[in-house]
């Protein structure tokens, strides 16, 4: 046969030594989930924006997005009974959060909510004057907020990193915290419709591997007729050497066109299962792996979301099962083979594609050459570079594969404070931050504080890094590789207000709802804000989205005359005071 893991009756020895140094990834536990214990968290039938283990910007999404109708503010119902474990409020991820753990083992979680019902906002608020502060991550004893099934303990939102109304739905193992498909707890959503394959990529792995000759990944775009996927004649794929191949595939279900996520994915070479996995849970500390589960480079480059058959050696996520030598599949002879693609939902509709490719034993292609600057780099192991301009340590697990590390720099008349120092590229994925230090260049003492560490993009636009300065050198922790230099922030944020004031000197809130502050900076952020009515700390909501910090009137505020005023400031601690009177 073509392939190394099959073997004839002679090859039998070498069958089994292969065998065992192939891979078996975290094998599916076959649990019994209740179908029948959680109802729905609203009030209409399900209608989901996305769903569970879709792939999102640097994770995979844990759980349910739920449609509002475009609206905010609908009923959001306890889903069994049990209590508030943890309220959390932040200006971005899921914003507003309940926890409810239940007495079974497990915790749902409901995000991106507008508000919490009477006595929870209360507790909540209580909490955020305690600690003088808009963000809170408060746990709770089972008897302070116990809740009963379809009670209400929320309204549905657009709060935190939320992109449009909705409501964001888990269900968690309450022991591991690990989020499970809810689809396994009996949550239906009609769905008849198969999943689509909208591409196939076969990538030349080995160092001499070639598809039709050359050492670059080859795309397919399917055709579809009624369900049934083709690949035209043109398309025809000769290949020599270690191969992987990936997937581009969705999932709608009816009556939606939403592109959700497929529940799994599986490869068959010659009829035997060579890699496989599905979604039905994974822990958040491992959900980063999407970057090592798709093609990253082709997601930076071209916006693509390429699931790749074959798995990285530094890919921890819990979502493969048998999967041989990786998924890497060695093609070494003058035969043909069919490739079969498996890619189901979750609740069977599946769809298939059959792929023919001619493996060829001779090639012409000659052995990538490396450049002679890279420095090979182990993705296990821990890993550092420097120079009298440079700091570079890399921890271990950080690089989903092994590279050969690149450097270089060029000077820049725009970075007067360091080089522009261009660190690997900003194809190249990593699961953990890195230290990065950058010597730098005649820093007045009286901007040290301010100096940072910034990254550039191809279009000149400069990202915030962070970092401190000690020493001539200025320090900061990094997820990414990219271009980076020194920057100097001494710029406050810029803060105005965000209604009408027709005379400033006379300012007339008696029927006001809110008082709200548009708040922005050009490079840090805001990272912290203070405000106050008559000199006593106000509660001010933050929408990062709309750049806007809001007051609301509860009832506290006495007829007369008030003075509020409110300090921002951005992560470099420049900061900006606006202050006026109002009347009540």
């Amino acid at each position: 046969m073509a392939f190394f893991f099959i073997v004839m009756k002679k090859q039998f020895a070498l069958y089994f030594i292969i065998l065992f140094y192939s891979i078996h990834l975290y094998s599916f536990a076959q649990t019994n989930y209740p179908t029948d214990y959680f109802q729905s968290p609203l009030n209409s039938t399900i209608s989901l924006v996305g769903n569970f283990g879709e792939i999102r910007p640097n994770h995979f999404h844990a759980g349910f997005d739920i449609r509002t109708g475009g609206q905010e503010g609908m009923a959001v119902n306890a889903v069994a009974d049990g209590y508030v474990s943890r309220i959390k409020i932040s200006s971005s991820g899921y914003g507003k959060a309940l926890y409810v753990t239940h007495p079974n083992g497990y915790t749902s979680v409901y995000g991106h909510l507008q508000g919490y019902a009477k006595d929870i906002a209360a507790y909540a608020k209580k909490i955020q004057y305690a600690n003088e502060a808009f963000e809170i991550d408060t746990l709770l004893t089972p008897d302070a907020l116990p809740v009963k099934k379809r009670e209400q303990i929320a309204f549905s939102g657009n709060t935190g990193s939320s992109s449009g109304p909705h409501l964001h739905f888990e269900i968690r193992n309450t022991k591991s915290e690990m989020p499970i498909n809810l689809y396994e707890f009996g949550y239906k959503v009609p769905d008849n419709t198969k999943p689509k394959i909208t591409e196939i990529v076969v990538f030349p792995i080995g160092k001499t591997a070639s598809v039709n000759g050359k050492q670059v990944l080859k795309k397919i775009k399917p055709i579809n007729k009624n369900d049934k996927y083709t690949i035209a004649p043109a398309d025809s794929i000769v290949v020599n050497g270690e191969m992987g191949f990936g997937i581009n595939c969705f999932d709608t279900e009816s009556g939606s066109t939403n592109h959700n996520g497929v529940f799994s994915v599986e490869l068959q070479i010659g009829g035997e299962r060579v890699y496989y996995h599905q979604l039905e849970t994974f822990s958040f500390d491992n959900s980063r792996y999407v970057n090592a589960h798709i093609d990253y480079p082709e997601k930076q480059k071209h916006n693509d979301i390429i699931q790749r058959c074959f798995v990285s050696k530094n890919n921890k996520v819990e979502i493969y099962k048998d999967v041989i030598n990786n998924g890497v599949v060695s093609f070494t002879d003058d035969s043909v083979h069919l490739i079969k693609y498996i890619v189901k939902d979750f609740v069977g509709n599946t769809t298939e594609l059959l792929l023919k490719v001619k493996s060829t034993s001779h090639t012409k292609i000659k052995e990538k050459e490396v450049d002679s600057k890279a420095i090979p780099f182990d993705c296990l192991t821990e890993n550092k570079f420097e120079n009298f301009e440079i700091k570079i340590t890399i921890p271990p697990d950080a690089l989903y594969d092994d590279v050969n590390f690149i450097y270089s720099k060029t000077l820049d008349i725009k970075a007067p404070y360091a080089p522009l120092h261009h660190i690997m590229d900003e194809e190249t994925a990593l699961q953990k931050s890195y230290s990065l230090s950058i010597k730098s260049i005649k820093v007045p003492d009286s901007l040290q504080k301010k100096a940072c560490i910034v990254s550039i993009s191809g279009k000149r636009k400069e990202s915030f890094e962070g970092g401190t300065y000690k020493d001539g050198w200025v320090t900061t922790e990094t997820k990414d590789f990219g271009n980076f230099t020194i920057a100097i922030d001494n710029t406050p944020p810029r803060i105005n207000y965000a209604f009408t004031m027709p005379d400033k000197n006379n300012v007339d809130l008696s029927k006001a709802k809110t008082i709200g502050i548009i708040a922005t900076d050009d490079l840090s952020g805001i990272k912290k804000y203070r405000a106050t009515i008559d000199g006593n700390w106000v509660l001010c909501e933050y929408e990062p989205k709309k750049d806007l910090l809001y007051y609301t009137f509860d009832g506290n505020i006495k007829t007369g005359e008030h003075t509020f005023k409110i300090e921002v400031s951005d992560d470099k601690n420049n900061m900006s005071t606006l202050s006026f009177k109002f009347k009540r």
